[in-house]
């Protein structure tokens, strides 16, 4: 079964339409608690919650639908980078596939919300970061990758670690001129441009940085509260990620150097996504999006470069039932 996903055949890329449609069937008749994901006053964020008009009184089969139709973007830009930059030594379909699996396995990351969107933006980020390895001057990509973190905050502020990411990024990538250095802050700095004129003009600069960091709608980390298949899934994905860190290793360092670079700096993403849950000031489990876009193309590294082919067999299967697992249980058995 893992042998056929890891093919280089197009056409699985329709398999990714198949899993978005089974994994969200359920909540279009059991609805997801959307209380917590759309309170955001980032200016972008409130700028898409009042153009697609969602309020407690939206349909969530539009915003699963909508979800739906960007994770399988998202999805896709996941298999372009990974053949695009030969993050792989065999060209295939899989990371999308394990994307559409990994954030399923989190409801929250299901719907159209600011944390997917900014999900898009990191994996530009990450595009944009893979092709400073190119030998050629690409000064225009520097500066996007700055432009990109200052955009990416504006949908969801703790988004602005893909500063710091994408600064680590063009250093693994490529030794660079001071000069290059400053164009990464350029261009974060000209996104707060934008956002201070915009509010200069309005007369509403009181109110920019209280918008900016969501402090209208903060909560004490510790006040989220998680039932206990929520908690459940966090363990799953906890364990899927130690699995990670106890087989990777082997793979790493018998990857080309390029490679490794790649996988390397993917894992420091997934860490610093963590790092950044104190500045989520309205938390809920949609942050998380960020952690399963680099575990999704890690798994795709360790399915397609591990000797043990029947330990992968079994797991992506596990991967695949457990989606069903995390959302049908919890209709049976009540904790």
């Amino acid at each position: 079964m893992l042998n056929f996903f890891k093919s280089n055949n197009l056409g699985i890329a329709f398999t990714n339409v198949v899993l978005i449609f089974l994994y969200r069937v359920l909540f279009f008749f059991h609805p997801i608690d959307l209380s917590r994901i759309y309170r955001h006053a980032e200016p972008a964020s409130k700028f898409f919650i009042s153009l697609f008009h969602i309020n407690s009184d939206t349909n969530p089969a539009w915003l699963l639908i909508g979800g739906g139709i960007l994770c399988l973007i998202e999805s896709l830009m996941v298999n372009r980078i990974i053949n695009s930059y030969r993050v792989t030594t065999r060209k295939n379909y899989l990371g999308g596939v394990l994307f559409v699996i990994f954030t399923s396995m989190v409801p929250e990351c299901m719907v159209l919300s600011p944390a997917l969107v900014a999900a898009l933006i990191l994996l530009m980020c990450i595009d944009k970061i893979f092709e400073l390895a190119k030998p050629e001057k690409l000064s225009g990509h520097i500066f996007d990758l700055g432009l990109l973190s200052g955009v990416a905050m504006l949908f969801y502020f703790p988004s602005v670690y893909f500063l710091i990411f994408a600064v680590i990024g063009f250093f693994m990538m490529r030794s660079v001129t001071f000069r290059e250095r400053l164009m990464v802050f350029t261009g974060f700095v000209c996104v707060l441009l934008v956002v201070f004129t915009v509010y200069f003009w309005f007369d509403s600069l009181p109110e920019m940085v209280l918008d900016m960091v969501n402090l209208q709608y903060r909560l004490p980390l510790s006040s989220a509260s998680l039932s206990h298949w929520q908690f459940i899934s966090l363990c799953w994905i906890g364990v899927l990620a130690l699995w990670l860190v106890a087989f990777m290793p082997g793979i790493v360092f018998s990857s080309v150097i390029q490679a490794r670079k790649y996988i390397s700096l993917l894992a420091i993403g997934a860490v610093l996504s963590l790092l950044a849950i104190p500045l989520a000031f309205n938390f809920n489990l949609s942050h998380l999006v960020f952690l399963l876009a680099s575990l999704s193309i890690l798994y795709t590294v360790y399915f397609v470069e591990t000797k043990t082919k029947l330990v992968t067999e079994i797991l992506f299967i596990v991967l695949i039932l457990s989606v069903f697992i995390l959302q049908y249980l919890p209709l049976f058995v009540s904790i």
